[in-house]
């Protein structure tokens, strides 16, 4: 049986390595969305450098030539959403 120090530090290691694991994972996932719309984060970079900022309105309108998001508002979901607990 693991002392209780020994035990902490086991879980400690699991825990740093599952977080990890997450990590890597969420930056080969940005990676990839990144590659895959180049084409739209170059117009957006593009738009920008003229206007400096954007609505969430023309920002969908932009991404909308590149995919196919559908401009229904109800259909978007925000990140808090997607989330929640």
């Amino acid at each position: 049986m693991l002392a209780r120090n020994s035990m902490s530090e086991k879980l400690a290691e699991d825990i740093d390595a599952s977080v990890r694991n997450i990590i890597e994972s969420a930056y080969e996932v940005a990676k990839n969305h990144v590659r895959n719309n180049i084409e739209a984060i170059d117009k957006l970079v593009e738009v920008l450098l003229e206007k400096e900022t954007l609505s969430g309105d023309e920002f969908r309108a932009i991404l909308s030539e590149f995919t196919d998001i559908s401009l229904d508002k109800k259909r978007i979901q925000s990140v808090r959403e997607m989330v929640k607990p």
